[in-house]
């Protein structure tokens, strides 16, 4: 006997698929302006295109440096997600799994540096990478994206490591493994969902990022790419095409990872609140 649906699903369902709308209905249309020529679009911009072309990607491509700035962001997100993962697991698990004398003064440290807006570090950062020459330098951007982001890391990898049960981290220590051992072989399988979700939101935090990017890298060739999206959005308005083109190429990697990744993200942040 098929199960009878409540008139109040149905509302909720109905409520929920016009949200989903106005989230799909402007990537749809950035999707579609993106393949369509400045003429076709200046003679009916809300409408279907008469053809669709690859035309923007490929001036974006060869006169603007978005492969180069691909190519930079690639490196620079990529290593600074890398090695500010590595370092927040393991100080999240010791200061989760561990007592030992200052972990309380270390973790309130953390969480006081989370309460501070990024903006007024700017010029201290600024003052501080141009001393040691790394203003206009990719690895100056990554020592800031590092520092930034193993603050939170930290934070929310102790919640989520705080969810695995101590028998099982006592049973591995009774049986002879070290830290990292237990670490590597019974923490981290445990935490993926968690790891996965702080890695998520610190991927879509730098790749992001405009600030920073924006000030310390101020070459055109070492430029990244949310930057350089900015400039092209700053000098050719009128062209709505080659900047729609132009927000796919930023924007698809994070559509494409949120995507893969939404079950992980859900039940990470879920583990995390339920074990802090």
């Amino acid at each position: 006997m098929a199960k009878k649906i409540s008139p109040a699903r149905h509302g909720i369902f109905l409520i929920l698929a016009s949200l989903a709308l106005t989230t799909l209905y402007p990537l749809g249309y950035v999707l579609i302006t993106a393949f369509r020529s400045l003429h076709d679009y200046a003679k009916n911009p809300y409408g279907l295109p008469d053809a669709y072309s690859l035309e923007n990607f490929t001036l974006l491509f060869k006169n603007y440096g978005l492969g180069l700035a691909a190519r930079n962001t690639i490196l620079v997100v990529g290593l600074s997600l890398l090695i500010s993962l590595s370092f927040s697991s393991i100080a999240g698990y010791a200061l989760a799994k561990y007592d030992f004398p200052g972990s309380k003064a270390i973790n309130i440290s953390f969480v006081a540096v989370m309460l501070l807006p990024s903006q007024i570090l700017i010029i201290p950062i600024y003052l501080l990478l141009s001393k040691i020459q790394l203003v206009g330098h990719l690895p100056g951007l990554m020592f800031v994206y590092i520092a930034t982001n193993i603050p939170f890391g930290v934070f929310f990898l102790k919640a989520t490591f705080k969810g695995i049960p101590d028998p099982i981290i006592e049973a591995a220590r009774i049986d002879g493994a070290g830290f990292f051992k237990t670490f590597f072989l019974i923490a981290l399988p445990n935490s993926i969902a968690g790891l996965t979700t702080i890695a998520l939101l610190q991927f879509l935090g730098m790749w992001n990022e405009l600030l920073y990017a924006y000030l310390l890298l101020p070459d055109q060739t070492q430029r990244l790419l949310t930057p350089a999206l900015a400039s092209i959005g700053g000098r050719f308005v009128s062209n709505q095409p080659l900047v729609a083109a132009a927000l796919c190429i930023t924007a698809g990697p994070t559509l494409v990872l949120l995507a893969m990744s939404s079950r992980f993200l859900v039940r990470g942040v879920t583990g995390g609140i339920g074990s802090s």
